[in-house]
């Protein structure tokens, strides 16, 4: 049932002291993705990755084909099995 469903846990701020919503935690589940690791998204040379391009990668791991998402620049595709 796993395989077919994608859980996606998460908080609207990074950081709620400063009402930031940089660096936001996320917990992503299920749905076929290789699991029990840790990703962090640094700065690339001043670009910060956006939220939206997991978004991108989890909407492609339910079958539905897009290449944006609001201000995607790209997908996570490289954390699919």
């Amino acid at each position: 049932m796993l395989e077919s469903t994608i859980v996606l846990f998460g908080s609207g701020m990074g950081n709620a002291s400063a009402h930031s919503s940089r660096d936001v935690p996320v917990l992503v589940a299920g749905g076929g993705l290789r699991h029990g690791n840790h990703h962090s998204f640094p700065k690339d040379a001043g670009k910060e990755t956006p939220l939206s391009d997991l978004y991108v990668t989890l909407l492609k791991q339910l079958g539905i084909e897009t290449d944006r998402f609001s201000s995607s620049s790209g997908d996570l595709d490289h954390l699919l099995s």
